[in-house]
């Protein structure tokens, strides 16, 4: 419908009504029309002169999109609606997906479409979260400027406006650490290395893989400035870290009669172990006052701050006063730099220990803290809603979290018809008390992005309550056009893997498991829908027309689809090869143990086709922080560390990090596959079942060595190879007798 001088009376009267509400309503700070203008410049690389950008007043974040004068007309009242209106326009008018990867090609179309029907938006929620701490180590630590220049457009043009923004942080404890007697060395050795670092800022762990290198500490601390700066350009209002009670062990050496608790290190030595100062301690509220006054000094606030006392690890006391005096000290030291001061606290530590945080001692808790002054953000909602057993956490604000994935998990799992109905059942229910917006609360970035792009339109979008009808836009967008084809595959999709199937810890698959020849190892338990269903639907997505074909976020999704099709057929495989090992079958042995080793070759095959999916890229992003040799590989070793045992040899948390990464199947789930079967031939001969017990420690010895390999040694590709569909075509026309 082209709109240039002539309006249907009805459409007239539709806007004048929208838009005398905008005019009448309450006026907010209003739009930052350079930075959104900005902010389009650099997503359509120039193209900003063909939109025209006004501010409008309203009471809540508001956009409308209409053609004035042969221009894209985006009005909107504050810098983020105008944000989500551009990617509004870009998503359901132009069919263009914008990802969160910098590495990703944003397509325009060569003429931007004039003619669309006007349309708008309002945001229900006041807060829109994002980010979690083990984010900034499974996903972002080895991101550079470009790569969060180009992620905080995306949240933007999400409507996200509450991120988290704990990257530096480092350098301001350097500095009040200082003030308390330590040196800058025992600083760095108190930090751990690069990957650890959200769990050392959460208080799990110290010393690991440190010491910390100045130059990572320095260098994070500038990135951090820029990030802020930005965000709050785009009117964001980022949550920086406070002070719960974590602290080096080496403080007592100066303190001496300082009383600290042991709160362990996740399995990664005693040595090191983490310490909670007792919050009775002057010293206390002098560190408290000393970080956020530094902090102030050197990154300003939006009044949001972090804190979480007891992430995962027991406190010294489960008296409720003493966690009321906890949350009271911690609070005060906040209120005495920041009147203003919002504690935000995670809830995953209430959901994860509920048997411990009952209702009595979170009450304490939450209520020692003045009214509206503690958010808390209920942070695995899609499993567990702890606002509803806990009267709205008795009434303090709360936003409702959407967590998705564990240890940046790259399975398909993303149950967003649940979700839905959770949501807004929520958002429906009279008694949702101080529900004051959504959120995620992601671990890493997997391969499940729509999902959390489904989540924030919500916010605004109130036809992204029913997902069938949302997800053919999606499709669109991933097209650049309407593909009937793969908007009926999206469609199939939602019942099968996008229905109920939670992302919890340690989704994996069979290639990603300790190898064994019944079960899954214990940080990799499978999807529980349907695989031959998704098998059925796959061979429809390569029936796309040949647009959608040339579009590469369509074959980023084919590639994704293809690579969970393989990772599935290899629990068929590997249980044959149990069968035929049991009958003392050595030639079926043989065939299936073939099979499912040429398997793990094709996903290696599809996955690096995609620059997400590299082994490669990650190492080498982490290496270029390194000026010299010895600098780069330490930088590697925390990088395959953190991926694989986490801690050390053997570590119980070893694969909680699982990927599909091309290289990464090929030397390391494949390896140790291999060696797994090669053992197995030793004894199938007597049917004697193999000895598990000993075989973990070769194993594990495995995963080990793999860690201590560098670049030098064994080296990965970091760009792609080979084209996606013409591999997905090949890979699926060999594999479908199997399927």
């Amino acid at each position: 419908m082209y709109l240039k001088k002539h309006f249907s009376i009805a459409i007239l009267s539709v806007l004048t009504f929208f838009l005398s509400l905008f005019n009448t309503a309450k006026a907010s700070d209003g739009p930052n029309i350079l930075e959104a203008q900005a902010l389009i410049n650099r997503v359509t690389h120039g193209r900003a002169s063909e939109f025209h950008l006004q501010p409008i007043t309203a009471t809540v974040d508001t956009f409308y999109l209409a053609n004035e004068d042969n221009k894209i007309a985006i009005k909107a009242s504050s810098t983020i609606a105008m944000a989500k209106g551009f990617n509004y326009y870009l998503k359901n008018i132009c069919h263009v997906s914008v990802t969160w990867y910098a590495a990703d090609s944003v397509i325009m179309p060569a003429v931007l479409p004039k003619a669309f029907t006007p349309a708008g938006e309002r945001c229900r929620f006041d807060n829109r979260f994002f980010l979690n701490y083990c984010t900034f180590g499974y996903t972002t630590v080895w991101w550079k400027w470009s790569d969060w220049q180009y992620f905080i457009d995306w949240m933007a043009m999400n409507g996200i406006n509450m991120p988290l923004a704990i990257t530096g942080q480092e350098y301001i404890w350097q500095r009040v650490w200082h003030k308390f007697g330590m040196t800058d060395e025992q600083s760095r050795a108190f930090f751990t290395g690069p990957v650890h670092l959200p769990w050392q800022r959460m208080g799990n762990l110290d010393r690991w893989q440190g010491p910390l290198p100045q130059s990572f500490i320095d260098g994070q601390f500038e990135l951090q400035k820029k990030i802020l700066t930005r965000e709050r350009a785009l009117g964001m209002h980022p949550i920086l870290p406070a002070f719960a009670g974590h602290v080096p062990k080496d403080l007592k050496k100066k303190y001496p009669n300082i009383k600290l608790t042991d709160l362990g290190s996740y399995d990664t030595g005693t040595e090191n172990d983490a310490y909670f100062l007792d919050p009775m301690d002057p010293l206390f509220v002098k560190i408290q006052k000393e970080y956020l006054s530094e902090q102030q000094k050197l990154l300003g606030t939006d009044h949001y701050y972090g804190a979480d006392p007891f992430n995962e690890m027991d406190p010294p006391s489960w008296e409720p006063s003493y966690l009321a005096k906890t949350a009271a000290t911690i609070y005060s030291g906040m209120k005495s730099i920041d009147p203003k001061a919002v504690w935000i606290q995670m809830g995953w530590t209430f959901y994860y220990d509920r048997k411990h945080w009952t209702n009595p001692r979170l009450e304490a808790m939450i209520k020692a803290v003045p009214q509206n002054h503690m958010m808390i953000l209920d942070y695995f909602c899609e499993q567990t809603e702890v606002w509803r057993v806990t009267d709205g956490f008795f009434n303090a604000p709360y936003i409702w979290c959407y967590l998705g994935n564990f240890g940046g998990n790259t399975q398909l799992a993303a149950p967003v018809l649940k979700t839905a109905k959770l949501l807004s059942a929520t958002e429906d229910d009279p008694n949702h008390r101080q529900m004051t917006g959504i959120g995620s609360t992601l671990e890493g970035f997997g391969v499940n992005e729509f999902m959390f792009e489904w989540l924030f339109d919500y916010a605004w979008n109130t036809d992204a309550k029913d997902p069938a009808d949302w997800i053919k836009k999606y499709a669109e967008s991933r097209c650049g056009h309407n593909d009937p084809v793969i908007a009926a595959t999206w469609t199939k999709l939602l019942p099968v893997i996008y229905n109920s199937d939670v992302s919890g810890v340690g989704l994996g698959n069979i290639i990603q498991s300790k190898p064994m020849l019944k079960g899954n190892g214990g940080f990799t338990w499978l999807g529980k829908y349907n695989y031959q269903a998704l098998a059925n639907i796959f061979p429809q997505f390569l029936l796309a027309d040949s647009a959608s074909k040339a579009n590469p976020n369509y074959t980023r999704d084919l590639a994704m689809l293809e690579k969970q099709v393989l990772v599935n057929l290899a629990v068929s495989l590997r249980d044959s090869v149990g069968r035929a090992y049991h009958s003392k079958n050595q030639q079926l042995f043989n065939k299936y143990t073939g099979l499912f080793l040429d398997l793990c070759d094709d996903v290696d095959r599809i996955t690096a086709t995609q620059h997400e999916l590299l082994l490669g890229a990650w190492i080498k992003e982490a290496r270029d922080f390194g000026s010299t040799q010895e600098e780069k590989n330490y930088y590697e070793k925390n990088a395959r560390l953190l991926i694989t045992t986490w801690g050390g040899e053997g570590n119980v948390t070893t694969d909680y990090a699982a990927k599909d990464w091309s290289g990464m199947i090929s030397t390391y789930y494949k390896g140790r596959w291999t060696l797994f079967f090669n053992e197995l031939r030793k004894t199938i001969d007597t049917g004697k079942e193999p000895d598990m017990d000993a075989f973990d420690k070769q194993r594990a010895a495995f995963d080990w060595k793999w860690v201590n390999t560098n670049q030098s040694q064994q080296p990965f590709k970091w760009n792609t190879t080979g084209d996606t569909y013409s591999v997905a075509l090949g890979i699926y026309k060999k594999w479908a007798p199997y399927l």
